[in-house]
């Protein structure tokens, strides 16, 4: 529906949403027996996913690589595009999402990909008899130990919860007092055309260190200074070596002081560092990472660390730092990981951060380890490709599909 949906619906909205999914549907489950396994694969057939299945934001891809392995388990999910407002944008998603577009919600089950803070926006626009009727499950996305109590009132509209890693699936099951599932990203990093370093305009014989975020995604949580700080020690030890730094990053305001100083901190590095901010389809991004040499990540948190999980198929080296939700899927035969401390969140940094701790990497490590990549390639490379193995093993579509539809049939 529309954004000038009329107030009336809001409101009648309240009584259903605050007594939670037992009292929406007390009136029909007081009667009703325990599903059986036959009703619960009739839900299934049912199936739609709800959020942004066209946005080139984390949460889109948080959708899409559920609709994915939901697929590979043999589902067939209806998708609700709650905005409608980026479809058309990558003709590569509009050809794999766009013929499952549904305009309604399941009567009897829905998979909300959004976050708690969007729920009371998302609901006004869905129909709410439809999702007073149905099993409605929400899986969020978090990138903290501890989840916001403002939130978790938003998490009682749900019969249930769904985390991406364990790091996540504590921080909610904490807060809430709930049962909650974890379901990893599924991870599919095939390429609809393979495009070389000249189409980036990349050096083709430079050593190159990648990173990527989103100014969105809070740029303190993501650290692209240290990143930078990494290669310019490396830079300082090795002035004779080809190194390039491609950081690839969009949002942020031109103006933004957070935009100023990288920018600024980019300066200082004379040339040697490449960026990228213009929007790119899908299939350029996975390729954009199958170019680089090592893949650099000194994230302070990561609720699960796609890039992370994207290089690794790929076999592109990576360096991260060794804490939070992507050491689900890294550990040391599979990863180069920096060293943490655990220091205080600070004012402003992110969002419901004040009394929580993230993870600062030790960055002259973290260079060290690039360098280890630069000297030693050829076991840099059969790291990669015991990575790659690993993540096709345990992240591949139908894996988790198949954990995914337990999942389901469980809620």
């Amino acid at each position: 529906m529309g954004r000038g949906r009329p107030s009336g619906a809001r409101r009648a909205l309240r009584p259903w949403l605050a007594g939670g999914p037992a009292q929406r549907r007390r009136g029909r489950s007081a009667r009703a027996p325990p599903m059986s396994a036959a009703e619960h694969d009739g839900d299934l057939a049912d199936l739609v996913v709800v959020g942004h299945p066209f946005a080139p934001i984390g949460m889109g891809e948080h959708l899409r690589s559920t609709v994915r392995a939901l697929r590979a388990a043999g589902l067939k999910p209806g998708l609700l595009d709650v905005y409608g407002l980026d479809r058309g944008r990558d003709p590569d998603l509009e050809r794999a999402y766009g013929p499952d577009v549904t305009r309604k919600l399941s009567p009897s089950l829905n998979l909300f990909c959004i976050n708690a803070n969007e729920v009371d926006e998302v609901l006004t626009r869905l129909d709410a008899g439809d999702f007073a009727q149905a099993r409605n499950i929400i899986f969020p996305a978090w990138e903290l130990p501890d989840y916001p109590q403002a939130w978790v009132e938003k998490l009682a509209a749900f019969d249930g919860l769904w985390a991406p890693s364990t790091f996540v699936q504590d921080a909610i099951a904490r807060a809430t007092g709930r049962s909650v599932a974890k379901v990893p990203l599924a991870v599919d990093m095939k390429l609809s055309a393979f495009l070389g370093r000249r189409w980036f305009d990349i050096p083709e014989h430079a050593f190159v260190v990648m990173f990527a975020f989103d100014f969105s995604s809070y740029a303190a949580r993501k650290n692209p200074f240290a990143v930078l700080e990494a290669f310019e020690q490396l830079a300082a030890r090795r002035p004779e070596a080809p190194l390039h730094a491609l950081i690839k990053y969009k949002g942020g305001a031109p103006d933004s002081p957070e935009r100023k100083a990288l920018e600024a901190r980019i300066a200082r590095l004379n040339g040697r560092v490449q960026t990228i901010t213009r929007e790119m389809s899908d299939n350029e991004v996975k390729n954009l990472f199958r170019n680089a040499d090592v893949f650099v990540s000194l994230h302070r948190s990561e609720g699960f660390g796609r890039g992370l999980a994207e290089a690794m198929a790929l076999g592109t080296p990576v360096v991260a730092t060794g804490w939070s939700g992507n050491m689900d899927f890294m550990d040391p035969e599979t990863a180069l990981l920096a060293d943490h401390q655990l220091v205080p969140v600070k004012a402003g940094e992110y969002l419901y951060g004040e009394g929580q701790s993230w993870a600062e990497p030790d960055v002259a490590q973290a260079s060290r380890l690039i360098e280890q990549v630069l000297d030693h390639p050829v076991e840099a490379r059969a790291m990669a490709q015991r990575a790659r193995r690993s993540i096709r093993i345990r992240l591949n579509p139908k894996t988790v599909g198949l954990h995914a539809l337990e999942a389901l049939r469980s809620a």
